[in-house]
């Protein structure tokens, strides 16, 4: 089976390595002047939004607060049977019932917030109510104007998320006419609305109706409440699921629909799904929600666009976290801003203390890597642990796969499988890939092959090509789940597209000839393409069989043997054909035809095949 690589998020080459001991020097030079970002150019001017009552569209992040309880409870249930996919347009915004994306979500909680977001214009209220934004600003009427507010009090728990990461058209099933978006996932926990004033400021408490002697704040038309406070006290980020009466729908999180499928682009995609932006163009994020600011205003309340140097560093010198890390992922990539690594690791350092989990996320991977700091794999695994626990699922999976090699950190498979388990349930794909190593080998938790497949399923679907090859290797051999050969092809030929290191399993198929046509000149250029990308077992086989030349990292290769011997002797066929392969490939003859007979007699017919073969090392 294979292992998911680390992603090194800054995708650049390293460069000048500076010490820990020099960040507030850094700090202090970046945001210290402007002149630092060089000539970025200003903000844009804001789009002019529409005066009279239509629907605003573009918000990724809407609020479903102003939804009826049947509405809530529908998108509820249709979040069981699959990824809810809605239309949203200039004609509203709809639930497609009948139409859906095969895959799950999965709940990650996160540490407890509190946030009171006011809307002070019917634009407002348009923006970030999708449903319901017209008809609310139409019955507050002239009101808004005159000094009334939307008061929305949230308190947020946790997030339901799936992995997909990248849909299209060709994934749709069902009626769909009208789709537009997924819904990638939700904010849970509990919430209350209610009319407010300009002029006073109210405490999420009070919202709720647990102000001064335990009144109810309110009894405006507007008013609704789903949740309770008490129950969201018990809520804690190491939680399973939401507490019974803290697990309200708060905001959607949405995907926008692609004509076609570019996997290509999506797995090269590094950037954390946290630093997305989600307003309409024109419209920034402000106190949780997206608003049309009338002039520049540099406030820890405002974030930035990401690409927009100047603005991101004003806001960032305000004290706005999320703009601190989206700059510090702009200055290490050169997007947006003169490429300046150095300056990335104090910049999501900064984030990471003001709270925001994918700067800290962020950090982690420079540290990791020795990008732009020195390397400190202890204080990586720390960062990534910080940014799992405020709700970020590359952090959590990313720590998980620290603990599981013992990089940095000493090996707990226990701690592993939990940081993994989270991730995964956060959407982090390479979250699920891990953790379903873990459960085929029963290690961190009780061996559960049906557990494994799915994890696999799911990991595929976030499109990773670790996840699909492993699936597919879970439907060759009917493995906790009914063997089917032609989803296995499938699997293995969706892994190789995402990631060529892959694609040495689909080259067992053509080498075989089991799903497709025997091609055995396919099968060497496919082992040569998952060689060329660090494929250990296509580069064994090159080495052993056809050109005893081929390099080979030999301490990778002892490494891997170690991991997957335990597996073959745990029953896993064709983890005895690859390491009976790299036996081969360093000179070990007799114990790789060992092996091989083995993965043959254990049904892996590319064992057979390989048993058969004279090497040429």
């Amino acid at each position: 089976m294979e292992r998911t690589s680390r992603i090194d998020h800054a995708g650049v080459s390293l460069m000048k390595m500076t010490t820990r001991a020099a960040y507030a020097a850094m700090v202090l030079g970046l945001v210290g002047a402007s002149a630092s970002c060089g000539p970025a150019p200003p903000p844009p001017g804001p789009a002019p939004m529409p005066s009279s009552p239509e629907f605003i569209t573009g918000n990724l992040e809407p609020m479903i607060v102003d939804w009826q309880p049947e509405q809530r409870g529908d998108l509820e249930v249709s979040m069981r049977d699959g990824l809810v996919v809605v239309g949203y347009d200039k004609q509203g915004f709809r639930l497609l019932r009948d139409c859906h994306v095969d895959g799950t979500y999965g709940f990650m909680g996160m540490t407890r917030r509190e946030r009171v977001v006011r809307l002070e214009s019917a634009d407002d209220v348009r923006a970030n109510l999708p449903l319901g934004g017209i008809g609310l600003a139409a019955k507050l009427g002239g009101e808004l104007e005159k000094g009334a507010t939307l008061d929305i009090a949230m308190v947020m728990i946790g997030k339901l998320r799936t992995t997909w990461r990248n849909v299209a058209s060709e994934d749709l099933v069902g009626q769909c006419a009208g789709a537009t978006h997924v819904v990638r996932g939700a904010t849970v926990g509990a919430f209350a609305v209610d009319k407010g004033d300009r002029s006073r400021m109210r405490a999420v408490a009070e919202i709720f109706g647990a102000g001064a002697g335990g009144s109810v704040a309110s009894s405006s038309m507007v008013r609704v409440v789903d949740g309770q406070l008490a129950d969201c006290s018990s809520a804690a980020p190491d939680s399973p699921s939401a507490p019974r009466q803290c697990g309200a729908l708060i905001r959607v999180e949405l995907l926008p629909i692609a004509a076609t499928k570019d996997m290509t682009a999506a797995s090269a995609a590094s950037r954390d799904p946290e630093l997305a932006d989600v307003c309409p163009v024109g419209l920034l994020m402000v106190e949780g929600k997206c608003t049309r600011l009338q002039a520049s205003v540099a406030s820890k309340d405002v974030e930035c666009t990401y690409g927009n140097g100047r603005q991101c560093l004003d806001q960032c010198k305000a004290g706005n976290a999320k703009s601190c890390a989206k700059l510090s992922l702009m200055v290490v990539k050169g997007e947006g801003a003169p490429q300046s690594v150095e300056q990335g690791p104090p910049l999501a350092m900064m984030a990471c203390k003001r709270g925001d989990a994918a700067g800290c996320t962020l950090l982690g991977s420079y540290l990791q890597h020795g990008v732009g700091a020195q390397k400190n794999l202890k204080d990586a695994a720390e960062a990534y642990a910080k940014g799992c626990d405020e709700g970020d699922a590359e952090g959590c999976q990313w720590v998980g796969t620290m603990l599981l090699i013992g990089l940095g950190v000493p090996r707990d498979t226990k701690l592993a499988a939990q940081a993994l388990s989270k991730g995964c349930k956060g959407g982090a794909h390479g979250a699920c890939s891990d953790l379903g190593l873990l459960a085929l080998g029963g290690q961190g938790f009780d061996k559960d092959l049906p557990t494994a497949a799915g994890l696999f399923k799911r990991a595929c679907e976030g499109d990773n090509g670790t996840g699909c090859s492993n699936l597919g290797y879970m439907l060759e051999f009917g493995a906790g789940t009914p063997k089917d050969i032609r989803a296995s092809l499938q699997a293995y030929l969706k892994a190789c597209k995402l990631d060529e290191s892959s694609c040495a399993q689909l080259g067992a198929m053509f080498h075989v000839g089991k799903g497709v046509a025997r091609d055995e000149n396919k099968a060497v250029t496919l082992f040569r393409s998952a060689c060329a990308k660090g494929d250990t077992v296509g580069c064994a086989l090159i080495r052993g069989y056809i050109d005893p030349k081929q390099e080979l990292d030999l301490e990778r290769a002892s490494g891997e043997m170690n991991v997957w011997r335990a597996t073959c002797e745990s029953g896993i066929a064709r983890d005895c054909t690859g390491i009976g392969i790299i036996a081969v490939s360093v000179g070990r003859r007799d114990e790789g035809k060992q092996l091989l007979g083995k993965a043959c007699a254990l049904g892996d017919e590319w064992g057979c095949v390989m048993a058969k073969l004279t090497p040429r090392l």
